[in-house]
């Protein structure tokens, strides 16, 4: 019977395969953002090769990436999105940027986790728009290393990682 299904599915299926998700490393961190992690990137598919080249153009190796306290996670399962790795993630961090294609699957997954968590624990989020509602990432059209790259470096700027000629590697 269907109903017998779908609570299999909720009850049992979904546990399963989230400790299928963890056992087998599906979403993983990149860089641990060093000694001071501050700044997090979370991203899935071709949206990790973006991010990926972006640090690339913009002089940032794994190792910078740690100096700058930069995390990065990628993540190969993007619903349900795995809680313990996706808190562990975000521990410590003060800003959290989300870099996905199209609409914010993995934003709005993430910002519910991080909800109810107490207000100095929870990093600030963003994705397709900044704290104060300016686009960030667009949701049309596709995604470059060049896009990707301004809003990290824009991101690096609020939290006074990076001077504001960064950019101009």
């Amino acid at each position: 019977h269907f109903l017998t299904q779908e609570a299999r599915l909720h009850e049992y299926k979904r546990d399963a395969m989230l400790a299928f998700v963890r056992a087998n490393k599906l979403n993983r961190t990149i860089t641990s953002g060093g000694r001071a992690p501050k700044i997090g990137v979370i991203t899935t598919g071709k949206a990790y090769l973006d991010v990926r080249q972006a640090l690339a153009d913009l002089g940032i190796s794994e190792a910078a990436a740690n100096d700058l306290g930069l995390r990065i996670y990628k993540v190969g399962l993007t619903w349900p999105l795995e809680r313990e790795g996706a808190l562990r993630f975000a521990a410590g961090l003060k800003d959290v940027i989300v870099v996905e294609e199209k609409r914010g699957f993995i934003e709005d997954q993430l910002v519910k986790l991080l909800y109810n968590l107490d207000a100095t624990q929870r990093p600030s989020v963003v994705g397709k728009t900044d704290e104060t509602g300016r686009l960030l990432l667009p949701s049309d059209g596709e995604l470059s290393p060049t896009i990707v790259a301004h809003a990290i470096v824009a991101r690096l700027k609020r939290l006074g990682v990076v001077s504001q000629g960064f950019e101009q590697r």
